[in-house]
């Protein structure tokens, strides 16, 4: 027998997606364990993930990106460089491209400056 009531989706509810209405508890541990790349991914899925997992001010945010740069990045246990966040941090040494003209494969980082660009972009904007 056929129901005469329409159930919403179970992954929509009154157009809003369910996994943005977890409990932010829930949310930070289930972040707390992923990898750098994955926090990435998540931060870019909605506004509501993107402030949990980038705002500067909060403490919590900087634990979970520390663990799981400590955990997943086992090639960089140094510290962030001083006033650099833990999430600039692990932008600058997982994501690729130069962060000026965006040419793409670009993976060198210029610890002096703090960047990670392409050598035409690197001498355009410094002086010797």
């Amino acid at each position: 027998m056929e129901s005469e009531f329409s159930y919403p989706s179970l992954n929509f509810v009154q157009g809003r997606c369910l996994a943005t209405q977890i409990p932010p508890e829930i949310f930070i541990n289930i972040c707390q364990d992923l990898p750098p790349i994955d926090l990435l991914s998540l931060a870019r899925v909605c506004k509501k993930f993107y402030l949990y997992l980038c705002s500067t001010n909060s403490t919590t945010t900087q634990e979970i990106w520390k663990n799981s740069r400590l955990t997943f990045l086992p090639f960089v246990q140094m510290p962030p460089p001083e006033g650099m966040s833990e999430l600039q941090y692990v932008k600058l040494v997982t994501e690729r491209g130069c962060q000026f003209c965006k040419k793409a494969r670009i993976r060198k980082v210029y610890w002096a400056f703090l960047v990670r660009c392409c050598r035409k972009c690197l001498e355009d904007r410094t002086i010797r």
